[in-house]
Order: C-alpha cells, then sequence, then structure tokens
C-alpha cells in the first residue's frame, strides 16, 4: 500500500499551519477528513509524523525529515506537466548537431548561438562527421539536425544555410603571393592538392570542375582542409579551400582571391529528417532559417 498525493498535501498544509483546523480550512474540507489522512499516511510509512501530546501539535524528528521529502515530490508532481508541455513544444530537451570540420568554421558559432538564444534550456550535443555519414545518422535518428553539403538526399528536408567563395592558398613565398589583383588558376603551373573524392565528394566535384584535369598534375589529395594547408605549408603545391577556413590562422600560408572567371562558391545546408519526432528539431530549423545571415540566399 502507498500514500496519495492528496495525503502528502495534507500532511504538507498541517505541518505549515501546525493546526488541524486551519490546515482543513485551507484545503476546503472539514477537520475528521484531515486528521484521517494523516493518521493512514502514518500507518503506511511506519512512524508518527505528528506529536499531538501537548496543547499544540508539533513534527516529529521523522516528521520533519518527511516533510522535506514531501515537498520535492509535490513540486515535481506540479512540475511535470508544464515540463511535458515545453518539451511538446520544443522549449526544453536534448538536440544533436551534426557538422563537418570545415562547417565548423564557416557556421558553427553563430548555429549554437542563435539556438542557445532562442531555447537556453535545451540540451546541444555536437559530433563532428563528413556530409555522408550525417545523412545517415539523420536517417537512423542518431542525429537530429546537420550542417551537411549537397546534395541533400531524397527523405530530408533542408535549406541553404551558408555559402562562400573558394580563395586560392599559396605557400610563402609563392611567386604569385604579392601579386597585385585576383589570381588566373590558368597562370599557375604547380601542383594542386586536390580533395579526395571519397572523403570530401562535394569538394571534390567542385573543385575538379573548376581547375581542369589536364591543367594540373594532381600529386596529393586530402580530404580535410587542416591536412590540405599543412602539405601548401610545406611547399608540397597549392589548394582551393572555404574562405571562412583562412581563420585557421596557418602561418607560411598566404591566401588570394581568385579571377571572377574562376570564381567559385561552395554551399552548407541545414538537413533534418522529415519524420523527425523531436519536437525541438523543428523549431531550431525555424529558428536558423529566420536568422539573419549575409550569406544566406
Amino acid at each position: 500500500m502507498s500514500y496519495t498525493l492528496t495525503q502528502l498535501r495534507g500532511f504538507a498544509t498541517v505541518a505549515e499551519e501546525l493546526h488541524f483546523g486551519r490546515a482543513a480550512e485551507r484545503l476546503n474540507m472539514t477537520q475528521p477528513p484531515l486528521t484521517r489522512q494523516i493518521q493512514g499516511l502514518e500507518r503506511i510509512i511506519g512512524a508518527q509524523l505528528i506529536d499531538r501530546s501537548g496543547r499544540e501539535i508539533t513534527l516529529t524528528a521523522a516528521g520533519e525529515t518527511f516533510l522535506a521529502d514531501a515537498r520535492r515530490i509535490l513540486a515535481l508532481t506540479e512540475a511535470a506537466p508544464l515540463s511535458a508541455r515545453r518539451v511538446a513544444a520544443g522549449q526544453i530537451g536534448t538536440l544533436r548537431i551534426g557538422f563537418t570540420a570545415i562547417g565548423a568554421y564557416a557556421v558553427l558559432g553563430e548555429v549554437l548561438t542563435a539556438i542557445s538564444d532562442a531555447l537556453p534550456q535545451v540540451h546541444i550535443a555536437l559530433a563532428e562527421e563528413v556530409s555522408e555519414v550525417q545523412t545517415e545518422q539523420l536517417s537512423t535518428g542518431m542525429l537530429d539536425l546537420a550542417v551537411i553539403r549537397p546534395p541533400v538526399p531524397l527523405g530530408l528536408e533542408s535549406f541553404l544555410l551558408h555559402e562562400e567563395d573558394l580563395v586560392l592558398a599559396l605557400p610563402a613565398g609563392h611567386r604569385l603571393a604579392d601579386e597585385p589583383g585576383p589570381i588566373s588558376l590558368g597562370a599557375i603551373a604547380d601542383d594542386y592538392i586536390g580533395y579526395s573524392p571519397e572523403g570530401s565528394r562535394y569538394l571534390h566535384d567542385v573543385c575538379a570542375a573548376l581547375v581542369g584535369v589536364a591543367e594540373f598534375l594532381r600529386t596529393q589529395i586530402a580530404s580535410q582542409v587542416p591536412t590540405m594547408l599543412a602539405l601548401v605549408r610545406a611547399g608540397r603545391g597549392i589548394a582551393l579551400i572555404p574562405r571562412s577556413c583562412t581563420a585557421m590562422g596557418v602561418d607560411q600560408v598566404t591566401y588570394r582571391e581568385l579571377e571572377p572567371s574562376d570564381s567559385r562558391t561552395v554551399r552548407l545546408h541545414l538537413a533534418w529528417h522529415r519524420d523527425t519526432v523531436n519536437p525541438i528539431t523543428r523549431r531550431a530549423a525555424e529558428i536558423l532559417r529566420t536568422a539573419p545571415s549575409p550569406d544566406r540566399t
């Protein structure tokens, strides 16, 4: 046999008033049923909670201890419906966001700030993965939102989150490092450090179409921009990287604009599964969709 919330409320009220009559009045009931409630509670607990031996009632040591727990139980009971409504409204809970290493430099800070400002009680869990892995994890429910490169697979909803130009990364001291004006790729004979078609398909396709297969001798490929910049720094060639990645601050590397005819824009999308069951997902997506961004079209 277990006690009821009615018994806990009755006991807490008597403990506050230290008077059965006043407590019964507060509870809109008569004194005898309140007395029976407390007696029944004491039988269930197996200890005397209220000392009735004097002219005024007092709490026993057991009653003092039980009162603290009773108040916590009552507070949780009252808060539970509100918590459930807030979860259903996407105001509290956990949001799992995936991002690429390059995407972290481009938009991750702005994404986290926008969500945290609008939904301060939502816990955000981050996972760094390439776009292909992120799309799989959206489908299996391991991620709620993902910052990915196009194309966006069927079954996912998305919108353009960010776009930026590519810039040319040159070793320090390169003959074109101090040339005035934008650089034409046609004027460069250095080895081109390309993106891996397995590890970075989108950037591989964009850059391969830009440089052409015959214009450069491709001696190195890499999946991640930090590796490419390390190769550039070592004088192993030149690379095309998203502009935001210049913030990595790799020394001995110079960044130059491309001629308009060579310029290319690369994009990041925010994606989520169309059948998501996490109410925070769509709420966060709408926050990011409407957040001001000079890079979004």
